[in-house]
């Protein structure tokens, strides 16, 4: 028994009820499988995440921050890497000399199907420990409260 006479077991409740807590303990196990998947291909969640990113097209550097909710530094570093890797190009913007566009390169696509490919093994896992159904609702649910809605 703890100080206060509260015990392990009311501070578990407590945790369970706290929806902070269980968006944080849900995203971080979530992507330690993800993480642990795309490591066997040499792969990262922002790498993977980046390259999904430009899979719709070229964007500029502002697009991607604001579309991966990374910072300028990171995603810097992350698009970096990716052009030392030769799974992304960046060429001058066609109306602003002053910006780059970012592009995914063919090998960055081979890249993005192998790793689309262990992502949709761990969402299957999930799904098959959680139910289609359940993670479906969820999944709308997340949407919406990530649309702020």
């Amino acid at each position: 028994m703890s100080p206060g006479g509260v015990g392990a077991g009311a501070r578990d409740e407590r945790v369970a009820d706290d929806l902070v807590e269980l968006l944080t303990v849900t995203q971080r196990r979530v992507a330690s499988g993800v993480t642990g998947a795309l490591a066997e291909d040499g792969g990262t969640l922002d790498g993977y995440r980046l390259l999904r990113g430009l899979a719709g097209g070229g964007r500029t550097m502002s697009q991607l921050v604001t579309a991966l909710h990374l910072p300028a530094p990171t995603l810097t570093r992350l698009v970096d890497a990716a052009v030392d890797q030769a799974l992304a190009y960046r060429l001058p913007h066609p109306d602003d000399g002053r910006k780059v566009v970012v592009h995914l390169s063919d090998p960055g696509r081979d890249r993005l199907r192998r790793w689309e490919g262990l992502v949709r093994a761990q969402e299957a896992s999930l799904a098959a420990s959680l139910g289609a159904d359940r993670v479906r609702a969820l999944a709308r649910a997340l949407t919406e409260l990530a649309a702020g809605g």
